[in-house]
């Protein structure tokens, strides 16, 4: 999944043009610092024109800030954190959300460590593996190879153009990370942990935390701030492509579908929905459209495996064109895989008897104030 979301990403920039003169050395620090202000209580907040950091979302509430993602780079989330600071006019964040486990979502921990830092229970061991020991080193020697690769691919493009400027700040980005992971990193995880839900009770506004695990990594989940209308995710799918679901991955398709229908399907209004990437987008609409496709699969497989359908049958029921005209002009294909297609074949064989994902609904919800 991370292969073909990477892929979505660089289907912006992919040109080859012309050789152009590589821009001077510079750190995250010359890159712009955007802040957007959704209400006067939401903040959004994120670094860079043209590469692909992570676009934070700040609240203030009647009891402390509360800081949902964190960065790649130490130094932008010092950046973004001032900004929230000086834009709420308060300095007591009291907890720092991460939507899953993933290095360029946690890296920047480090800088809310004198908050609460809130989380999925898999969330930790996620980030063990990845930032420490050898795992840290792979993610490196990753940075290093990624920088020697976007350095020829800038160097190959028009000055100026969308590949140049992304190429451009990756660079600047990635040699700023390799820095600060050699001077002073401490990885910092989430120490308030949850299985299947969890809320925060502050005061003006609630901000109600559901596990959708599985389908990007174990740690997924999403926030629904009822009070702003708002939902924020990390890293499941944008507006440009259908949901996919990997095959080999420890998803629960019936326990995802269980807590996003408490966003979805209540009567509460959504008027926004933050991706977490700042070069990608998730429509409202979107939103909810992937919610019932998946669904409608989800319940019409089941169905038809009931009645002792066969697979063949099963892929003839449903047709993107036909059934879900909403998506029929989206990406459909992934690395040459038809997403449609394996998402009927996913299901159909989880459906068959295999255990289903980590999940387990015997853990209970919790309320946090």
């Amino acid at each position: 999944m991370r292969a073909i979301m990477a892929g979505v990403a660089l289907v912006l920039v992919l040109a080859a043009t012309p050789f152009a003169q590589a821009p001077a050395v510079q750190t995250t620090a010359d890159l712009p610092l955007h802040a957007q202000k959704f209400s006067d209580k939401v903040l959004f907040a994120w670094v860079g024109d043209d590469m692909q950091t992570i676009r934070v979302v700040a609240l203030s509430t009647a009891r402390g800030v509360v800081v949902i993602e964190a960065n790649l780079s130490r130094s932008a989330d010092v950046r973004i954190r001032q900004a929230i600071e000086k834009e709420f006019g308060r300095k007591d964040i009291r907890y720092l959300i991460n939507t899953h486990s993933h290095h360029d979502h946690t890296l920047g921990n480090q800088v809310y460590a004198d908050a609460t830092i809130v989380g999925h229970r898999a969330a930790p061991d996620e980030m063990r593996a990845e930032l420490t020991g050898e795992g840290l080193i792979k993610l490196r020697e990753m940075f290093t190879s990624d920088i020697q690769d976007w350095e020829r691919r800038r160097n190959t493009a028009e000055a100026g153009s969308a590949p140049y400027r992304f190429f451009r700040e990756g660079v600047v980005l990635l040699r700023t990370v390799i820095e600060e992971l050699r001077a002073g990193f401490i990885p910092t995880f989430p120490s308030l942990l949850f299985d299947k839900s969890l809320v925060l009770d502050m005061g003006d506004m609630t901000v109600e935390l559901y596990a959708v695990g599985g389908t990007h990594t174990k740690s997924d989940i999403m926030i629904f701030v009822p009070e702003e209308g708002l939902v924020a995710i990390g890293d499941m799918w944008p507006d440009q492509m259908l949901p996919y679901l990997n095959k080999k991955a420890t998803w629960d398709l019936g326990f995802i579908l269980e807590n996003w229908g408490r966003i979805v399907a209540s009567s509460r209004e959504i008027k926004h929905v933050n991706f977490a990437h700042s070069d990608m987008r998730l429509g409202v609409e979107t939103f909810k459209q992937q919610y019932r496709y998946l669904k409608a699969l989800w319940d019409g497989l089941r169905e038809l495996k009931a009645k002792g359908a066969s697979l063949e049958e099963a892929q003839a029921k449903y047709t993107v064109e036909r059934d879900f005209p909403y998506f029929k002009d989206r990406i459909l294909k992934a690395r040459d895989i038809d997403i449609h297609q394996n998402n009927i074949e996913a299901i159909w064989e989880r459906i068959g008897g295999r255990r289903a994902g980590p999940q387990g609904r015997a853990k209970g919800e919790r309320s946090y104030e």
